[in-house]
């Protein structure tokens, strides 16, 4: 009886380390996108938005920053056959402040930020129900620690019109 006490003991001291260590990763800044009007026929123009939610305390690096500052931000459209680039990107206005830990003065968003990319529907994209995948990289940091920088995938819904 004793030794099944003592195993028991060590199974749930095993079982909660596990489970505290396997905490799930910081996240945050959360990502969506969206295509500004999404009935689009071949060879038509808009604008693909990207918006970023961030934590308190958090922020994110601008798309301009020094050679040997952070990760600046990036946004591009991943190969497909339904849209393509068509122009440079712009964005919310981000602050610009020197930043301690690099040293250097950079752009950052906190709260929330959107990137705007021009786009334009292949001349020969499928009609119907279809999407537009892009790919955002970043940087996020705290006043205690910056995490690696990480590219999310995202996906906007658009309808190609015949």
């Amino acid at each position: 009886m004793f030794s099944l006490n003592i195993r028991t003991c060590l199974v749930s001291t095993y079982f909660l380390c596990a489970v505290g260590s396997a905490q799930a990763p910081l996240q945050p800044v959360s990502w969506a996108a969206s295509i500004a009007k999404n009935d689009l026929k071949q060879g038509t123009r808009t604008t693909l938005d990207v918006k970023a939610d961030i934590q308190d305390g958090w922020h994110v690096y601008g798309l301009n920053q020094a050679a040997d500052g952070p990760t600046p931000l990036y946004i591009a459209i991943d190969e497909n056959d339904i849209a393509q680039s068509a122009g440079a990107v712009s964005a919310t206005k981000p602050m610009k402040q020197r930043d301690a830990s690099f040293g250097i003065e950079t752009e950052t968003y906190t709260h929330s930020l959107v990137l705007h990319l021009p786009v334009q529907v292949k001349q020969h994209a499928p009609s119907g129900d279809q999407s537009v995948s892009v790919s955002v990289r970043f940087q996020s940091c705290n006043d205690r620690i910056c995490l690696p920088p990480k590219t999310v995938r995202l996906a906007a819904p658009i309808v190609v019109l015949p």
